[in-house]
């Protein structure tokens, strides 16, 4: 590939950025600018202009989803493979010197990683232990200040506490710790922390690592947080040649530790860096791009930058006034039929909003004109419960010492392992200081049911039968056999049942899982390599709409996507920008720059809409406009900001209806059909009129408290 190829396919500021190899490099590559391209023609550039060896590049980036497709542009440019080079997320990358050099820090190459749910797991555990109230002491919330102090550097041990509430978390971090240690596991924060711990106590490692990449280039530089930036300022300290690649504009991940400060103060940080702007965006129209930069330009912490087009100048950004939550969720289930009727394919439009909550009516109101879609930030493939149960199984085979996995797959199926076995099986293990598992190998187990010790013994010869396995098949095999011999695939055949059948058909997408791993990672396709790739899959990674599915998500999760057509929902003062954010300057500014990441999505058409009410707890509240609209110049917007459409095109009943109802028609015994659960039966009311509680029974739900009201009923009998 020569150097006019690379002319040919990138602008002048994309080439300046992959010309520019030596030295720190700062590029700030506005919404749909191309990044990513600069990205992989750089690394191109590196390996077929400039001779350097694949291994000595490393490439970081915060999605799995995102590595890999860099990865495939890079060795299509290439002509090949690019064997030895690094690409990966900080995660990643991270668990693989641990595996290498973990040992140096106390931690043994097959180390568990714990999710989420695995952390609280444990937390609850300790918080028991130490006597105290899971209730009182929320293991999600002592986690999430775990997570901040570990994203700033800080270990437990050096957390010094003052207040009666501070000690009583330092002890329960030091004994979440020191769980963790006993189960040979890692929580995520914990592999950067360690990290750059390895390579700041041990000068050998740090010297490998920082000689060994002598071009380290960083995709999402703005989701950094501080752990992370130091890791880069430690793996680049050798060669100093390091291109960072991101937009302060979207900087929307504070909240998880992320520190916009890291791109803002990069040429403070590195005096002779070079920074590159990439202002051409490549996505959305020129309305789009005008509205979005109008809005963020009111920041003050920000790299000055004027994204513009070459494209079309698009229609206008339409703006909607109105009544309340449902006439939003009905008009946008309306204009998104009537785009879908004129040919727009539903993968193509997405409903953006600033809390989960506001899923439900959307939902309902898609359901009802038979709208396929699909929400993003439900339960994730591997968060549910079945495929939770193999991959412990999985992680079992992997790491024997692996507490949180054994107790969820000792007795899942059944084996008469009782929970007073099990309370006494720990009481051994906290005696002896081992593992469960190593516990269970030791056999001193007496004093147990024969039921009991038999279902330990069937448990232990199972795991060392698929422990074999592991060491001489691919992570398809292991999968499919661990089904099998644990007995969980009968179990659900047995069963039979609709709930049985659906964990089956995901079941068979984790064997289909196990293959596809297998078959494309041929220079490691085992399943101690399965484990690792899929802990660290996060939602995003596994977002795959079909070709009719509308797409719902919070605007964070809709992060690096982009759609023909976004509607931007519930802008009201409060809501978004949120609440909580008013009373701080850079907390606005971050709601500022999420309302941007919202427009930005959008190729050709943005709706936004805001509601003059919106109930909450069933009470009426009155809202005022986002002042993000305020901030769009008027000859953008189609629509205005006080006119509303009439309030008779969204009624939720018609007056005879809400006469009838307020006349008594509806009794316990009475038939409805409602819009979204069906056809039901009133099982009673409460209070008279339109502001009369109903308690309905729906075959297929479930039994429903319903405002009348909003609850959009009909009388069938």
């Amino acid at each position: 590939m020569s150097l006019s190829k690379f002319s040919e396919d990138l602008n002048d500021m994309q080439l300046e950025g992959v010309l520019a190899t030596e030295g720190p490099v700062l590029v700030l590559a506005g919404a749909g600018s191309g990044k990513t391209r600069l990205l992989t023609y750089k690394i191109a550039y590196l390996v077929l202009e400039l001779g350097i060896d694949p291994r000595a590049i490393l490439g970081v980036t915060f999605t799995n989803k995102a590595a890999g497709e860099m990865r495939e542009r890079v060795q299509s440019l290439c002509g090949g493979s690019l064997a030895g080079v690094w690409l990966g997320t900080f995660h990643a990358t991270c668990g693989k010197m641990l595996r290498m050099d973990g040992d140096k820090i106390g931690l043994a190459e097959n180390y568990s990683i714990y999710d989420d749910l695995d952390q609280k797991r444990l937390m609850k555990e300790v918080i028991t232990e130490a006597g105290l109230d899971p209730k009182e002491y929320d293991p999600k919330r002592i986690l999430g200040a775990i997570s901040g102090f570990k994203n700033r550097l800080v270990c437990a041990e050096d957390f010094v506490p003052s207040t009666k509430d501070e000690k009583a978390f330092a002890k329960l971090w030091t004994a979440y710790q020191d769980a963790l240690k006993t189960n040979n596991a890692v929580d995520f924060d914990d592999m950067i922390l360690l990290t750059v711990r390895l390579l700041q106590e041990h000068e050998e490692v740090r010297r490998k690592y920082s000689r060994k990449f002598q071009y380290v280039l960083v995709d999402e530089f703005q989701d950094t947080n501080h752990a992370q930036y130091e890791l880069i300022k430690l793996l680049s300290g050798y060669h100093g040649n390091i291109t960072v690649v991101g937009d302060d504009d979207q900087s929307i991940y504070s909240w998880r530790g992320a520190e916009v400060r890291n791109i803002l103060e990069f040429p403070d940080d590195f005096t002779s860096a070079k920074i590159i702007r990439l202002e051409q965006n490549y996505r959305s129209t020129t309305t789009i791009l005008k509205a979005a930069s109008s809005v963020v330009a009111n920041n003050s912490e920000r790299h000055e930058k004027t994204l513009w087009t070459n494209g079309a100048e698009g229609d206008k950004i339409k703006l909607y006034k109105l009544p309340d939550e449902y006439a939003e969720a009905k008009l946008i289930a309306r204009s998104i039929k009537d785009e879908i009727d004129s040919g727009t394919s539903g993968k193509d439009i997405a409903v953006l909003y600033r809390i989960n909550a506001h899923s439900r009516l959307l939902e309902e109101a898609l359901t009802k004109l038979q709208i396929p879609h699909i929400i993003i930030g439900g339960i994730r493939f591997f968060e549910r419960a079945e495929i939770k149960d193999i991959m412990a199984y999985l992680r079992l085979i992997y790491n024997p010492d692996d507490d949180i996995s054994f107790s969820r797959v000792v007795n899942m199926p059944r084996r008469g392992v009782g929970l007073k076995s099990m309370c006494r099986l720990k009481e051994l293990s906290r005696a002896a200081g081992t593992s469960l598992y190593r516990t269970l190998i030791g056999g001193n187990l007496e004093d147990l049911t024969p039921n009991s010790r038999k279902g330990f013994a069937d448990f232990l010869e199972l795991i060392e039968e698929l422990r074999l396995t592991a060491k001489k098949s691919d992570a398809g095999e292991v999968v499919a056999q661990t089904l099998r011999e644990s007995g969980y695939l009968s179990m659900l055949e047995q069963d039979g049942g609709l709930e049985a059948r659906a964990r089956l058909e995901n079941l068979s997408e984790l064997v289909n899982s196990g293959i596809e791993f297998a078959n494309t990672h041929p220079e490691d396709p085992s399943i101690n390599a399965y484990i690792i790739e899929a802990s660290l899959l996060s939602g995003i990674d596994e977002y795959q709409p079909d070709e009719e599915s509308v797409s719902l998500m919070t605007v964070h999760a809709a992060k690096g996507l982009e759609f023909d057509s976004v509607y931007i929902c519930g802008l009201e003062e409060g809501l978004f920008p949120i609440g909580r954010s008013m009373e701080s300057n850079s907390e606005l500014e971050e709601e500022r720059r999420l309302f941007y990441v919202a427009v930005t999505r959008a190729r050709k058409n943005v709706s936004l809409m805001w509601a003059t009410s919106r109930h909450y707890f069933g009470d009426e509240r009155i809202g005022a406009r986002s002042r993000f609209i305020d901030e769009i110049p008027e000859e953008l917007l189609e629509g205005d900001k006080k006119t509303m459409p009439p309030e008779e095109i969204f009624q939720r009943h018609s007056s005879s209806k809400v006469e009838k109802f307020a006349g008594g028609a509806i009794n316990p015994g009475t038939i409805v059909e409602h819009p979204f659960f069906g056809r039901g039966q009133v099982q009673a009311v409460k209070g008279w009129g339109e502001n009369a509680v109903l308690t309905v029974a729906f075959p297929k739900y479930g039994t429903k408290k319903l405002l009348l009201k909003y609850a959009d009923l009909s009388i069938v009998r």
